[in-house]
């Protein structure tokens, strides 16, 4: 049983007659005669009384009426939805991510992408280390990935901005204080796990500043880190976009300035839905600095 029989089956219901519904179909009357034979042959069944006045239903086409006018109506809605999708305005958007960029950085853009798309759902799956982000976009997760930028990658790359890394201590400083290199190698340190991607970001820092921070606690989350540093525990590296307002005071710029680029990137050209998000991201203020606004002399990967 194909659509196209369904539909010359319809046709010729509702215009009464194999010639009328010729014209209302622009295809010619034996290639419709023919069909609808091919159809009834298939299902055993005589569907349509011939008569000089028209055409009359049997017991078996007025059973197959509604059933093939909803199935012809399904197809429609189907197709409509997957254009609908095509075109970006209904969907779902899968977003990849690290954690501290799902807390820190989108957030702010949600608001503004489901006042422009309210039809969408904007699905976020974060991951604790930058590698476990480009592995599963490699694999064919997700439509599009937000976080630092992946080394060797052949898809498409649209740089967002850049973070300032700070660290977090326990008193609190006035702003713009700066945190010097000798204070921080004499201090205690809240560290991340090494599954945690932050634990990169400290080792490049402590690294270029040139000294091995001494380990009090280890922990996977930032959060926690956070709330580690500021009760006295020791010193810890966080987004300045990931540390609470509330907890600023205790936040200071590591030495020359530390910062951190953000891109969009995915394994192939997104979906035009994908594509839309990204050019949100582009467009929206985020909590990010741009290449050229980047204090002279600061240190940036």
């Amino acid at each position: 049983m194909q659509l196209r029989q369904l539909e010359y089956f319809v046709a010729i219901c509702e215009a009464g007659s194999f010639s009328a519904a010729a014209v209302r179909l622009y295809v010619a009357q034996p290639s419709l005669s023919q069909q609808i034979r091919a159809l009834e042959k298939e299902l055993g069944a005589e569907l349509l009384e011939r008569g000089r006045h028209g055409v009359t239903l049997t017991p078996a086409g007025r059973i197959l009426l509604p059933q093939a006018q909803r199935a012809i109506q399904a197809i429609q809605e189907a197709h409509d939805s997957v254009r609908q999708v095509v075109e970006g305005r209904i969907g779902d958007v899968h977003v990849l991510t690290v954690r501290s960029v799902a807390s820190g950085i989108l957030p702010s853009s949600a608001a503004r992408w489901h006042a422009l798309f309210p039809s969408t759902v904007l699905r976020l799956h974060d991951f604790s280390h930058r590698r476990a982000l480009e592995d599963a976009v490699r694999s064919g997760q997700g439509d599009i990935a937000v976080g630092p930028r992946p080394s060797s990658w052949e898809g498409p790359v649209v740089s967002l901005g850049y973070e300032e890394m700070v660290v977090i201590g326990p008193a609190g400083h006035g702003a713009g204080t700066i945190a010097e290199p000798a204070e921080l190698a004499d201090a205690d340190w809240v560290l991340y796990e090494a599954e945690q991607g932050m634990s990169e970001v400290v080792d490049w820092v402590t690294g270029h500043l040139g000294f091995t921070p001494r380990a009090v606690a280890r922990t996977g989350q930032v959060s926690a880190a956070l709330l580690f540093a500021v009760e006295g525990l020791g010193m810890t590296v966080a987004p300045e976009n990931a540390v609470p307002l509330g907890w600023a005071r205790h936040a200071r710029r590591i030495g020359p300035g530390f910062y951190r680029e953000l891109v969009a990137y995915s394994r192939k050209h997104p979906s035009q839905l994908a594509q839309r998000y990204r050019d949100m991201l582009t467009s929206v203020e985020l909590p990010l600095i741009a290449e050229g606004d980047l204090p002279e002399g600061t240190v940036h990967c």
